[in-house]
């Protein structure tokens, strides 16, 4: 594939395709071939070093990454100037004509001497896997964390889920005849192919646009080092996987897709709410760690994205360049015309060095988007003006301050409560725990450490009364006066998964009625599946024991298998 700018991705330019013709019927000598490379060759590099010279009057990051090569390293000296193109072409766009048309019909390994990458080794599967129980609706899914994506569409419920080698697969399930259709296997990814290893970061995501057409988007991680530099990114893809976007066929059809090129395809990370109107917004990370979080907005009646809107932009740190503040971000639609976005901050580095007990997560953050003009405000209803910096969310949008304090939020999660104030979840993490809290906004300021809705004074027995302290999750499916049913999963005293039903008179005191796997040596991953009206429809459950993985539906009472 040749190395083009990602706004010409998979396309050969006219000038590209008139060279190669040439250059196949001899009408370039080798000399003169030689020569034009060399002036070319000269006058990018001279061009470079003039822009860089420039911004480097008041950007400290480029003698900081410079400062980085070993002069000893040929490959180091190659891969910090790999590094200090991407920032130069994210960070100044009057760098992407130039480096575009240097590189233009060039191989990233025509331009960067460095050694193939290597994402792997992928693991190995055993010859026999565990044995689980029956019920599943999947192959075995290995390396994938995520229960799927779902969407309830009239009587039907649609699941997107990481399949084999990270491919996008899709199935429906018909509340009321019980059938399944699928699953199918929905388009191909490049996230763990060859001698990679497994990468969950490309689940995909579904959503069914007003002619009926459902939208897989899917499979990203960074893109490709063939896709050349990321235009929106001062960071080079390092994972590897292309962010994709595919369409059904026919209306109503999830059996047939086909290809849609409007994404970056280094973006990271999908989430989507599809609003009252029609209208779909698609939230995500337009590249790796050090990249903007951007939405992308398919009005009602259309079936392509419109081009980006960036939401949250990474800043070097003045003081110390090589690191970078950026956020991780988690949208929910709260209405019929808003979505809320909880973040946090992530202090990354130009090193790719982490922190591995709390991968520099700090902070909670609150934000709404209101869809009717695409205006974001704070908890304050203050007009956000957008990029939005880590000074900027300091100032605006902080809901938890954690820098003082032991517990760190790992992840955030917006929250609808019943009095419709601002609310954000947050995981917290110290050495001893990790349990989720809340900080909450209530009479002009926030309220932070708070324990999760409903969980302050809440008890759960089994069925002989004993006292279940291990919770992984308790939500409630259905509720009617005096009466609440709720899915759980919890370990038992043995230490085993255990996934049950609950009830409930009042909802704070529960008792198991029914449990429904009980496994030990495993882990269960559990998403209740909603229609329009907030009643649960179904469950989840993404079931790992060993290298056997495999998705569960949980419908009134019983799994249902294929």
């Amino acid at each position: 594939m040749q190395l083009l700018a990602p706004h010409k991705a998979f396309k050969l330019s006219k000038k590209t395709i008139i060279l190669n013709l040439m250059l196949t019927a001899g009408l370039l000598t080798s000399a003169c071939s030689s020569n034009s490379v060399a002036t070319t060759e000269k006058s990018f590099m001279s061009e470079r070093s003039e822009l860089i010279k420039k911004y480097s009057v008041t950007d400290n990051v480029f003698s900081t990454l410079e400062n980085q090569v070993d002069p000893n390293d040929p490959q180091s000296s190659e891969y910090w100037r790999w590094r200090i193109d991407q920032y130069l072409y994210g960070a100044y766009p009057e760098y992407q004509a130039i480096y575009d048309n240097y590189t233009e019909g060039k191989t990233f390994h025509q331009i960067y001497e460095l050694p193939q990458e290597d994402l792997g080794p992928k693991k190995v599967l055993p010859s026999s896997l565990p044995k689980l129980p029956d019920g599943y609706f999947t192959d075995n899914l290995q390396g994938n964390p995520h229960t799927g994506w779902r969407d309830v569409i009239g009587d039907k419920v649609f699941i997107t889920y990481q399949g084999h080698l990270t491919d996008p697969y899709i199935a429906s399930y018909d509340l009321k005849t019980h059938r399944w259709d699928g699953p199918y296997k929905a388009a191909e990814s490049t996230l763990s192919k060859g001698d990679r290893k497994i990468d969950s970061h490309g689940r995909p995501i579904i959503e069914q646009d007003s002619k009926g057409h459902f939208h897989i988007i899917y499979g990203g991680h960074g893109g490709e080092r063939e896709d050349g530099l990321n235009p929106l990114s001062i960071d080079t893809p390092h994972a590897g996987g292309r962010m994709l976007h595919v369409m059904s066929e026919k209306p109503n059809d999830i059996s047939k897709f086909v290809y849609v090129n409007d994404i970056t395809p280094f973006a990271s990370y999908t989430a989507s709410e599809k609003m009252a109107n029609g209208d779909i917004y698609l939230f995500t990370r337009a590249g790796t760690h050090k990249s903007p979080w951007v939405y992308y907005k398919m009005k009602n009646g259309e079936q392509t994205f419109e081009p980006p809107v960036v939401i949250t932009i990474p800043t070097p740190q003045v003081e110390n360049p090589i690191n970078v503040d950026t956020f991780y971000i988690n949208p929910m639609k709260v209405s019929d015309t808003e979505i809320v976005i909880s973040s946090l901050w992530h202090e990354c580095n130009f090193l790719e060095v982490h922190d591995k007990s709390t991968y520099s997560r700090i902070n909670a953050y609150y934000m709404k988007l209101d869809t009717t003009t695409d205006t974001f405000y704070n908890a304050e209803n203050e007009k956000l003006t957008l990029p939005i910096t880590l000074e900027v969310a300091n100032q605006k949008t902080l809901a938890f301050d954690s820098t003082q304090r032991e517990e760190t939020p790992f992840t955030t999660a917006p929250l609808i409560l019943a009095d419709k104030v601002p609310a954000v979840a947050y995981q917290a993490r110290t050495k001893d725990y990790r349990e989720w809290r809340m900080t909450v906004f209530k009479d002009g300021q926030w309220e932070h450490s708070k324990p999760m809705p409903g969980t302050a004074n809440r008890t759960l027995v089994d069925s002989e009364n004993n006292t279940i302290s291990n919770i992984g999750k308790l939500e409630i499916l259905t509720k009617e006066p005096n009466s609440y049913t709720a899915a759980v999963t919890y370990k038992d005293r043995q230490g085993k998964a255990v996934f049950a039903i609950a009830k409930s008179a009042d909802a704070q005191r529960w008792r198991i009625d029914q449990t429904y796997l009980n496994l030990a040596k495993s882990r269960i991953e559990m998403e209740i599946v909603k229609a329009s009206n907030g009643q649960g429809v179904a469950v989840l459950l993404n079931v790992k024991k060993g290298s056997a993985q495999r998705l569960y539906l949980w419908r009134d009472g019983q799994f249902r298998p294929r």
